[in-house]
C-alpha cells in the first residue's frame, strides 16, 4: 500500500471537512506530479489488476496533454474522470465536485436499460423518480439521448483507450448516459410499445420520494413483518432505528428485509450491526482479497465476520429483497445473509458495484478520488459482482403489477414459515 493511500484512509474520517480548508495548488507542476502520484497509486492499489485491458499503463501519455491545458479544478477533475472511466466501472469516481460530471449509478439513476436492435430496453424504472413521473416504463425503447441517435451516444460516452465494442462496457455507457451531467437537463427520445415516439424532457434536479426517515416497517396479513432501508445504510443512527423496528416484529412469523432502496451503498458498521442482529453465532459473510499486496507475487486474504449483537436474535424465516438499486454494501449485505443461510435472497440482478473502495486525496491539487482497492466475494467464491439471487426474477418483459418482487418474497417466506 502507497503512503499517498495510506494517509487517505488514515484521513478518511475528516476529508469532507478538510477538503474545504486545503490550500490548493493548481500550477502545472502540481497538476503533473499529482496526476503521475494518482497514476502510481491506482497501479499499485487497483484491485482488479489482472483484467485484459490495463488502460492506466499509458495514461500518464495519452493524458498528458489534457493534464497541461486545465487550469481550473473542474477541469482538472474532468481530466481525471475521463482517465477513470475508461475502466467502466461505477465504483470508480472523482469526488470532488465538478458541475459537469456524470452522475454515479446506480445512486442517480432512474432507468435501467439493455441495448438491442431496436435502442436501449426499458427493463426497470426507479420508484418514485422523474423517469417513473415522466411516464417512462418497462418496454418502452429509447432511441435518442438529446439530439443523437442511442448508438452513437454510446460511442461518443466511450473512449478510445478501450475495446467499444465490449458488451460491459457499452452497458456501462449505456447507463451512464441515462443517469445524465449533474449540470444538465435529460432529453430522451422514447418509443412506446405501441410504436409511438414522444420526446421527454426530465428536470435537471433530480428528485427520488421516499418515506421520510431511515427505514420503513409494518406488518403484513399472516404475521410477517417487513423493514425497508432508505438509502440509509451509510447513516450508524441507521442501527438504533433497526433495532427499534426489529423489536417491534419480535412476535413475527417471518421478516421481509427489503434493500432495493440502497443505491449509494453504505458503511460496514451498518451492515454489521443490521446482520448482527440476525445471528445467534460469529459466522463469516465476505471474503476479501487484496492482490499484489506489497508486491505482484503477494497477496492478502481474509473472511470477515458477523458477531451476534443485541438483546436478543431474530430468529424467524427471512427473506430479502433485491433489484438493480441494490448497490455496494447492500450487495455485500444480500451475499452476507446468503452465505450465513440466514435468509432467501429474492430478486433481479443487483448493481453489480465491484469490490471495495478506498478514498484519497491528491496531496497537492486537493482533488478526492476514489476506487477498488479490494477484490470482494461471496463465502463460496462467487465475485460480488456477479453473483445472483437465488430465487432470481427475471426483468419483466411487460409493464409489471404493482410490486411483482414483494409479492414473490412473501410467497417464499410462506413456504418457509410453513
Amino acid at each position: 500500500m502507497t503512503a499517498l493511500l495510506a494517509a487517505a484512509l488514515a484521513m478518511a474520517g475528516c476529508a469532507a471537512h478538510a477538503a474545504d480548508l486545503r490550500p490548493v495548488d493548481l500550477s502545472e507542476a502540481a497538476r503533473v506530479a499529482d496526476f503521475s502520484a494518482f497514476v502510481q497509486d491506482f497501479d499499485d492499489n487497483y484491485a482488479y489488476p489482472e483484467r485484459a485491458e490495463k488502460p492506466w499503463l499509458t495514461w500518464n501519455e495519452r493524458y498528458r496533454s489534457a493534464v497541461l491545458a486545465a487550469q481550473s479544478a473542474e477541469s482538472y477533475a474532468a481530466v481525471i474522470e475521463a482517465a477513470l472511466d475508461e475502466l467502466h466501472d461505477f465504483h470508480a469516481e472523482v469526488r470532488a465536485h465538478n458541475p459537469h460530471r456524470w452522475l454515479p449509478v446506480p445512486t442517480f439513476a432512474d432507468i435501467w436499460a439493455s441495448e438491442d436492435a431496436n435502442g436501449a430496453a426499458v427493463i426497470a424504472v426507479r420508484r418514485g423518480s422523474d423517469a417513473e413521473r415522466a411516464g417512462i416504463s418497462v418496454g418502452d425503447h429509447i432511441t435518442a439521448v438529446g439530439n443523437v441517435p442511442l448508438s452513437a451516444a454510446i460511442a461518443a460516452r466511450l473512449t478510445p483507450g478501450v475495446d467499444n465494442h465490449d458488451r460491459k462496457a457499452r452497458d456501462w455507457a449505456l447507463l451512464s448516459l441515462l443517469a445524465g451531467r449533474a449540470d444538465e437537463e435529460r432529453h430522451f427520445t422514447v418509443r412506446g410499445r405501441d410504436g409511438a415516439e414522444r420526446n421527454l424532457t426530465l428536470q435537471l434536479e433530480r428528485q427520488f420520494y421516499r418515506p421520510p426517515g431511515a427505514l420503513a416497517s409494518g406488518r403484513l396479513p399472516g404475521g410477517i413483518g417487513w423493514i425497508r432501508f432508505n438509502n440509509s445504510i451509510g447513516d450508524i443512527g441507521t442501527v438504533a432505528a433497526f433495532d427499534t423496528a426489529l423489536e417491534q416484529m419480535r412476535d413475527t412469523r417471518g421478516l421481509i428485509l427489503d434493500l432495493r432502496d440502497v443505491p449509494s451503498g453504505g458503511d460496514s458498521s451498518v451492515a454489521l450491526g443490521i446482520m448482527g442482529r440476525l445471528v445467534k453465532t460469529m459466522l463469516p459473510y465476505q471474503h476479501h482479497r487484496i492482490p499484489n499486496y506489497g508486491r505482484s507475487d503477494i497477496e492478502r486474504n481474509w473472511f470477515e465476520y458477523v458477531t451476534p449483537r443485541g438483546p436478543f436474535s431474530f430468529d424467524a424465516p427471512v427473506v430479502v429483497l433485491v433489484d438493480h438499486w441494490t448497490g455496494s454494501m447492500g450487495e455485500g449485505m444480500a451475499i452476507g445473509l446468503d452465505a450465513m443461510k440466514r435468509a432467501v435472497v429474492v430478486g433481479t440482478p443487483m448493481a453489480h458495484l465491484a469490490g471495495a473502495v478506498s478514498d484519497f486525496t491528491l496531496p497537492r491539487t486537493g482533488i478526492d478520488v476514489a476506487f477498488a482497492t479490494e477484490q470482494l466475494y461471496h463465502v463460496n467464491g462467487t465475485p460480488r459482482q456477479d453473483w445472483l439471487p437465488p430465487v432470481l426474477v427475471a426483468d419483466a418483459a411487460a409493464p409489471a403489477p404493482a410490486d411483482p418482487l414483494m409479492a414473490r418474497g412473501i410467497a417464499e417466506l410462506q413456504r418457509l414459515i410453513h
